[in-house]
């Protein structure tokens, strides 16, 4: 099995564990088999697009960056979070990159003016 399958399934075996799921509910939710969740859990069988697809939809508040790439953090809100302070961080600059523009203008003006 590839290395980065190992690490995906490490992914969505957390994501079962945060489900407070047996791995059979986990299946049943999923719309797949437990024989077939099974194989993949034990590397035995690829992970499937049907699957990972079926996770995100399942569980929405999943990030799919982080189960695809395991980038972020595993609940999508926890990324937004993040995001959302950068935003603000971002405002801040803008704001403060404003006011030093409308005092460099008012200094041009007095210069033109002297």
């Amino acid at each position: 099995m590839p290395k980065k399958f190992a690490v995906m399934i490490g992914r969505i075996k957390a994501v079962l564990a945060y489900s407070n799921m047996t791995e059979t509910q986990f299946a049943k939710r999923l719309g797949v088999t437990q024989s077939s969740l099974n194989r993949v859990m034990r590397g035995a069988t690829e992970i499937s697009f049907k699957l990972v697809n079926a996770i995100l939809t399942e569980f929405d508040e999943i990030s799919a960056e982080w189960l695809m790439r395991g980038t972020g953090t595993m609940l999508a809100e926890d990324n937004r979070a993040a995001d959302a302070k950068r935003i603000d961080g971002l405002v801040d600059v803008v704001a403060m990159q404003q006011e030093i523009i409308k005092n460099l203008q008012e200094k041009i003006k007095q210069l033109q003016n002297s």
